[in-house]
């Protein structure tokens, strides 16, 4: 099955590289509606090296080791040929020359939603909707020590068995989500760079204030990062490839219905839906306007048919753990849970603290799924 992603909120998927000014430069750009835009050329470093002469290939490594090298002020006309890529800049703030941009994963220089992304949300969905409340009591019973804290070990086997049959083979084969088949998504040639800052829950609500280092000024803290621009679109496909034979031997026929196509919606709209509703009641109780309306566009626009989905930076214990099922519950085995996994505690809402870009106060990650036979 075909299904098409709508993005909807700048989906950031880190590839792991960062870089500085020292590899771009910063330029413009016209649309076909004439309208101007901030871009951010990537130079192939190592082939425009090899262009230079002898004394401008000693300049060059003699500059590139300051620290505030900055490649436009060494050479301010660097041919195209030498550009790997080009990003639109919707940075609210200016890139200073020694901060680092996050680089989003790609492929032959395209952007692209990894299919390990998609399919770990897509499970967490399906484990969401799974969960009952015998299962939250079991974790109750055989989860949590006798400190009132989460055996993480245990925790974590717990879950992974709600896949996994008792048959005595490797857990990878007799695990459900083997034969659930998610493709990488379609790719983008152009990325998007956001500045990201963190807002925070004040006990003041009326008075909510970004993350900062900075105790003097109290700038916010920024990252920059590239991004799937909000309104693009992609597509992926996936199969969930059942056998009868394959299940029966291996103990998994009592879970197939995990894998079906009509549950996977079902699941990714029940859980997107209560984490969209925790995230109004949050934005609400903080009076964080920017987040109330995109939480009351995006509650409107999840149907079973057209689900919408988190992926990426910005996801989150909520988005990327059961532990908003589980507070459904219990809420006093939640607050375990999320001390357990994260070592803190909280006067205030947990998750304190909410990633948003600076331009639009965009939360990260958001898409939207339709599904079609191919």
């Amino acid at each position: 099955m075909k299904c098409n992603i709508k993005v909807l909120s700048p989906v950031h998927i880190g590839s792991g590289e960062r870089y500085t000014a020292s590899e771009y430069v910063n330029s413009k750009a016209k649309t076909k509606k004439g309208t101007v835009l901030k871009t951010i050329n990537r130079i192939d470093i190592s082939k425009y090296f090899l262009s230079l002469d002898d004394n401008k290939k000693d300049d060059f490594l003699s500059n590139l080791s300051e620290t505030n090298f900055n490649l436009k002020s060494f050479d301010s006309k660097i041919p195209n040929i030498y550009r790997k890529y080009q990003a639109i800049n919707k940075s609210k703030n200016e890139i200073g020359i020694k901060q680092e941009i996050n680089e989003a994963i790609k492929t032959l220089n395209e952007l692209y939603i990894p299919g390990s992304s998609l399919k770990g949300a897509i499970k967490s969905a399906v484990l969401y909707n799974a969960l009952d409340y015998e299962m939250i009591e079991e974790i109750s019973r055989n989860v949590i020590n006798h400190k009132g804290r989460v055996d993480n070990k245990k925790y974590t086997n717990f879950m992974n068995n709600i896949f996994t049959s008792d048959k005595k083979y490797p857990a990878p084969q007799r695990d459900i989500m083997k034969f659930l088949q998610v493709s990488d998504s379609t790719t983008i040639k152009t990325p998007t760079v956001y500045d990201v800052a963190t807002v925070m829950a004040s006990y003041n609500k009326g008075n909510n204030e970004f993350y900062s280092r900075n105790k003097r000024t109290h700038e916010p803290t920024l990252s920059f990062l590239e991004t799937i621009a909000k309104n693009k679109k992609l597509s992926f496909n996936i199969n969930n490839n059942y056998d009868y034979e394959v299940f029966k031997r291996l103990g998994l026929d009592d879970k197939k219905h995990l894998i079906d196509l009509d549950n996977i919606k079902k699941s990714i709209f029940i859980f997107s839906k209560n984490l969209i509703d925790y995230e109004l009641e949050f934005a609400d109780n903080y009076n964080i306007s920017y987040l109330l309306k995109f939480y009351k566009n995006i509650k409107k626009m999840n149907t079973l048919d057209s689900p919408v989905l988190r992926v990426g930076a910005g996801s989150g214990f909520l988005s990327t753990t059961v532990g908003l099922k589980i507070k459904e519950y219990d809420k006093s085995l939640f607050d375990n849970i999320r001390d357990g996994t994260r070592g803190k505690t909280y006067d205030y809402s947990f998750p304190k603290s909410r990633k948003i870009t600076m331009t639009g106060g965009n939360p990260l990650g958001w898409i939207q799924l339709s599904f079609e036979e191919n």
